[in-house]
């Protein structure tokens, strides 16, 4: 059993941030110490949202920390760059102890920002992955990451060739970035979607099945099932199996069509 020190925004409706870490890291057999980066009403796909802050994130990771010293970091969503550089302070911390950071840098989507965030957290984005052992970018993310055009890039997602255009764009991307390991994510190729694993020895491609709907929530899955497996001792690219074959057995189990709602995935848990 690992502890994983969790930073991560709480979301009434959405079925995703902490209310998928939590049940996929105990499953996997970790013991959870959250610390919620903000309370929203619901995931920022509604138009309606409300967030309630939590200016003490420093302070709560602290006093956990304390009591009981992280075997890792797990960094998703935070709301905004002063809780992000603040999640940074407590890395720090206790990063020299040899705690393993993972950064799921959760920014934007379909080659646009949130609308929470800006150019300003990006920045602080690029200087925390800098640190960690592993981060799981979306394409768009990892495009922000290496400031590669987005637009440009996915103009091409109908060519027979376009993953391994992907490939040959982002096969420095560790070197740009400065990070240890990478798994780009949701690499569109129509009825598939691909994740490019990213190693000192090079580019590795997972692929599986895509469903028709773009679920809400299927990073946060993807993320919880890699870092828990990478600390139960799985390669990076047999975790990254393991996670990309549950994001897709759990979207083709949902029965809803309003991706804003996330996937069932819970009832798949007990297959991990």
């Amino acid at each position: 059993m690992k502890n994983i020190l969790i930073f991560n925004d709480i979301s009434g409706l959405g079925n995703c941030s902490l209310s998928a870490n939590l049940p996929i890291f105990t499953h996997l057999g970790h013991y959870c110490m959250p610390v919620v980066t903000a309370c929203y009403s619901s995931q920022t796909g509604f138009s309606n949202f409300a967030v309630m802050p939590n200016p003490d994130t420093v302070d709560f990771a602290r006093r956990i920390a304390a009591n009981a010293v992280p075997s890792a970091f797990y960094v998703g969503f935070c709301n905004d760059t002063t809780t992000l550089n603040g999640v940074k302070t407590v890395v720090d911390d206790v990063l020299n102890k040899g705690c393993y950071l993972f950064v799921d840098p959760i920014m934007g989507d379909n080659g646009k920002l949130y609308p929470v965030f800006d150019d300003a957290y990006v920045s602080a984005m690029k200087s925390l992955v800098t640190r960690a052992d592993c981060i799981s970018p979306n394409l768009t993310e990892a495009c922000l990451l290496c400031n590669v055009d987005y637009d440009e890039l996915t103009k091409h997602k109908s060519d027979s060739d376009y993953i391994h255009r992907c490939q040959k764009v982002f096969s420095k991307f560790l070197t740009v970035v400065k990070t240890k390991s990478a798994v780009i994510t949701g690499v569109n190729q129509g009825d598939k979607i691909s994740n490019l694993v990213l190693q000192n020895d090079g580019i590795e491609v997972v692929t599986t099945n895509r469903v028709d709907i773009d679920f809400s929530g299927t990073g946060d899955i993807f993320s919880s099932v890699l870092l828990g497996e990478l600390i139960n001792g799985k390669t990076l690219f047999c975790a990254t199996e393991i996670a990309a074959d549950f994001v897709s057995r759990s979207a083709q189990a949902t029965m809803r069509t309003d991706r804003r709602f996330g996937v069932d995935f819970c009832k798949l848990l007990n297959t991990l």
